[in-house]
């Protein structure tokens, strides 16, 4: 048996100050120094925080080799954006370059503190692309899924088909690109693999302005009277959503993914997130690709929320996070998310300074505003292995630019 002792053990609802955990592959048992009983193996924690890994609900991990390509654009709208800049990376991409970019993402995930990541993938090779990613993030000790982004710039069918079997059978949602690339014949045809093989799609909806001008309906309304607005779906950005596309989206028990620091770069807006509150609808983070710091998409959401009529409270991030461990579970079976026996030992030590009291009623918002707002990681277990020790990572990895210059090459840079 393996123990971490002299920790501030905190899955936001178990406060310990000074505390130990008991671990193997899942957690054993839990207690104030007090109770320790002896170990085996005894890491001393030394007043750390002992919180759950994070989670990514919404990535896209092909987008990681873009960073530094200079791709002489100067898009005027987001649709132009995409053109130039997204659609044009995604197309050169094979099964090499989506596993390297998928390692690669996944490695400076950990750096992050994120154990898991439900990715959305577009690539210029369909079939067994879900696969390469799947095997960058499991060789980089993470879980977690991904989809592919259905688009009537492809292959329709093929895509659907990867979205099926990519994962052999353990696939979770379809991915579908936007309302604006989706006609109805292929919202139709994926209605169709629905009945056939149920899942709830993972999407990106009302991104940008540009996606309400294709069609009279809003996207949410075209996914409704599709039959495609199933429960437990990922509904990504709502930046653009109207009165009555919340109203559907909290009759279908779906979630929004808020990605907001990636609406900042690219332009489109931001949510309002008052209608979060007023309409009652879950909400989970994603980083949407750009950079992997789930911590700080947490707190991007809080502090975009304070100017409004229904501000986004503490409480409600408090709810939010904690509910989200319970979304994932039921997703994927995994139990993490809370320190308790029989879980998943997916878990942080995090040294954050401590220099004002805690009490257990505001433990929270010492980890919001303290802990989140510098992530400074010690040591992270997956599974009850360690992927990170002593702030640095245990495997070795190859960090040159091979790979990124590869895949420059095939855009045109040198």
């Amino acid at each position: 048996m393996k123990a971490i002792i002299n920790i501030k053990l905190y899955d936001y609802v178990t406060w310990i100050e000074n505390g130990f955990l008991l671990y193997d592959e899942k957690i054993e048992a839990i207690g104030p120094m007090d109770d320790f009983p002896g170990a085996d193996e005894i890491k001393d924690g030394r007043g750390m925080w002992l919180i759950p890994g994070l989670i990514n609900f919404h990535s896209h991990h092909y987008s990681t080799f873009a960073r530094g390509f200079d791709f002489q654009v100067s898009p005027q709208s987001f649709t132009e954006r995409l053109e130039d800049i997204w659609w044009r990376l995604d197309k050169v991409l094979d099964l090499v370059d989506l596993y390297q970019a998928s390692l690669v993402a996944s490695k400076l995930s950990l750096e992050k503190g994120v154990v898991a990541i439900l990715d959305h993938n577009a690539s210029g090779v369909i079939h067994g692309s879900l696969q390469a990613v799947d095997a960058g993030m499991k060789a980089a000790g993470l879980h977690g899924n991904t989809c592919f982004e259905i688009s009537d710039r492809m292959n329709v069918q093929a895509a659907i088909n990867e979205n099926i079997k990519g994962l052999k059978g353990q696939s979770l949602y379809y991915g579908l690109h936007a309302s604006m690339t989706l006609s109805d014949a292929s919202l139709d045809l994926i209605k169709t693999h629905v009945d056939q093989n149920p899942m709830p799609i993972h999407v990106h909806v009302s991104e940008s302005i540009d996606d309400h001008k294709y069609y009279d309906k809003t996207p949410i309304q075209r996914l409704y009277e599709k039959g495609l607005l199933i429960k437990d779906s990922l509904l990504v950005h709502g930046v653009h959503l109207k009165t009555e596309d919340y109203i559907k989206i909290k009759a279908s028990q779906g979630k929004m993914v808020l990605a907001l620091r990636s609406n900042g770069n690219n332009g489109v807006g931001f949510m309002d997130l008052s209608k979060l509150v007023e309409y009652d609808i879950p909400f989970l983070a994603g980083t949407d690709g750009l950079g992997f710091d789930v911590a700080k998409a947490w707190q991007w959401i809080y502090f975009h929320g304070q100017g409004s009529d229904y501000p986004i409270t503490l409480g409600h991030m408090h709810k939010a996070i904690k509910d989200s461990y319970g979304y994932y579970q039921k997703m994927t079976q995994r139990k993490i998310g809370r320190f308790i026996k029989g879980y998943e030992m997916d878990a942080l030590l995090i040294d954050s300074k401590v220099f004002t009291p805690i009490y257990e009623d505001q433990v929270f918002s010492h980890l919001f505003f303290g802990v989140f707002d510098d992530m400074n990681l010690d040591t992270l277990w997956i599974g009850g292995k360690k992927h990170f020790e002593n702030k640095n990572c245990l495997e070795d990895f190859d960090w040159t630019t091979l790979h990124g210059s590869r895949v420059h090459k095939k855009l045109g840079g040198l």
